[in-house]
């Protein structure tokens, strides 16, 4: 039998079918000590071919798997997935280091596992997860494409949020909204209109819409939503027709995006947020884990998608009406995001009527 180790650290064998004994091999009679001799030099040949392939085969590295993966989903795939993914690769690869850039056959589960803990002492599961989920496909197509043997992603668990990290997103009272209005920055301040006016869209299409979206003959916005390519023909309200329909006449020769700036922004998010908790809105929960400092905060932008989902379910809207609104497709998500503040259920509870 000829046996050799693969860069996997798999080891393999096969049959050089030579009669060790000696006889008959290949209409040739062998004798003993001619039988040893020629299974060794087939052996040799076999696992010089094995190990040629195995080196061909798993070259690939982490960079150029997450190279081949982001080429194959450009088109295939939302705006907002491939985000994901190249963020989730970038993250990944950067924390491997120079062994991103080494075959891949050599990143374990226990590597994963590592970058899994380390990750989560970073952000929330479920951006972990989001993370994780992004790697796993990439190994996956690795598998099936036979560049590597298992998948090293398998069985990997992310640890669940800890008490400290569990925070209640909520949605903007009417008086925040006034509230951001007066004292954000004006493209913030448009975004939030934005935001309300196309009922409760995400942050990523609010600052990627563009003048050659409004319609203002049929008083509508048309949006792709880029986490779900969801084609949406939003109706304009009165107050954001005439506001829009202002700034447009306002706007500056040559303008294209609503938000130039915060179009071109990496990180948006965040800046949002701070200014949120600058004017006192919301509550911040903040932790400490290998002396890394994490903050949450109970209102973001995406708040915004619950504060409208919450309203036009105050206002009477039927579900169905307002899931169309909003752009869910599915019940359940769209309850998550109805979050009435105390003083709308107490607007409800006085509609009961009294027991004496």
């Amino acid at each position: 039998m000829a046996q050799w180790t693969l860069s996997t650290g798999l080891r393999q064998k096969k049959s050089t079918k030579v009669p060790v004994a000696g006889g008959l091999f290949q209409g040739e009679r062998l004798s003993r000590t001619q039988a040893k001799s020629r299974a060794l030099l087939i052996a040799h040949e076999l696992a010089d071919d094995a190990l040629r392939t195995d080196l061909q085969t798993n070259k690939t590295s982490m960079l150029e798997l997450c190279d081949l993966m982001l080429k194959g989903k450009l088109g295939r795939v939302s705006i907002a997935t491939y985000d994901n993914a190249k963020a989730a690769y970038k993250v990944f690869t950067d924390w491997l280091g120079k062994k991103a850039s080494a075959p891949i056959c050599h990143i374990t589960k226990a590597d994963i596992k590592t970058w899994v803990n380390d990750r989560r002492s970073q952000v929330r599961a479920a951006t972990c997860r989001k993370d994780l989920s992004a790697i796993r496909a990439a190994f996956t197509w690795a598998v099936d494409a036979e560049i590597i043997d298992k998948n090293p992603c398998d069985k990997v668990a992310v640890p669940h949020d800890t008490k400290d990290e569990k925070i209640v997103k909520e949605a903007f009272t009417l008086d925040e909204i006034s509230l951001l209005l007066a004292k954000l920055p004006d493209e913030w301040a448009s975004a939030v209109r934005c935001c309300l006016g196309t009922f409760g869209q995400r942050l990523g299409d609010i600052l990627s819409l563009k003048w050659e979206q409004f319609d203002f003959t049929a008083r509508t916005v048309n949006i792709v939503t880029g986490k779900t390519a969801r084609v949406l023909t939003q109706p304009m309200q009165p107050w954001f027709y005439e506001w829009a329909l202002q700034r447009y006449e306002q706007r500056p020769e040559g303008a294209v995006y609503l938000h130039p700036r915060l179009h071109g922004h990496s990180n948006p998010s965040p800046e949002f947020t701070q200014l949120v908790r600058l004017h006192g809105i919301g509550v911040s929960s903040t932790t400490i884990n290998n002396g890394r400092r994490r903050t949450w905060h109970s209102k973001t932008f995406h708040s915004l998608r619950s504060t409208v989902a919450t309203l036009l379910q105050a206002a009477g809207v039927s579900q169905g009406m307002a899931m169309q609104l909003v752009g869910h497709d599915s019940a359940d998500v769209h309850a998550v995001y109805i979050r009435p503040s105390i003083a709308q259920l107490q607007v409800a509870a006085h509609t009961l009527p009294s027991i004496e």
